[in-house]
């Protein structure tokens, strides 16, 4: 029996967030619709984690080096990072990682559930934890 190796292997990334290098946690409350989502309630939150500034230049230069995904969600076709998000070492909540945003400043995540955004936000960082959640176009 012959078997047969790849000779080259993409590992996957991983990039740890907490309160090192996240500068600003926000949540949002969105309109699920507006999003072809369906969602309790018609509603999901958006976790948005701003990073610090020489936190934000390290992730761009990982992004810029981690190859992409094609991922489908509902006959739409999105191309995320090959990334593993965690916080302080442990999993990271992302009920939708087809929507996952990740940028140079920050990272988007969807949460379905006000309660699991903020539990979310807690296990990056307790001290960063915002006291409310901004409506669709609210900014602070």
């Amino acid at each position: 029996m012959l078997l047969l190796l790849p000779a080259t292997a993409f590992p996957q990334a991983i990039y740890d967030v907490s309160c090192d290098n996240v500068a600003r946690i926000r949540i949002f409350r969105l309109k699920a619709d507006k999003w072809k989502i369906e969602s309790y309630g018609g509603y999901f939150h958006l976790l948005v984690l701003d990073l610090k500034p020489d936190a934000a230049k390290d992730f761009g230069r990982l992004l810029h080096a981690t190859p992409t995904l094609d991922l489908q969600l509902k006959g739409i076709h999105y191309h995320p990072k090959n990334l593993i998000l965690t916080a302080n070492g442990g999993p990271l909540r992302d009920d939708i990682p087809g929507l996952t945003g990740m940028s140079e400043q920050g990272i988007l995540l969807t949460i379905f559930l006000k309660e699991d955004a903020f539990d979310t936000a807690r296990s990056v960082c307790p001290a960063l934890v915002p006291t409310k959640v901004l409506l669709d176009g609210q900014w602070e």
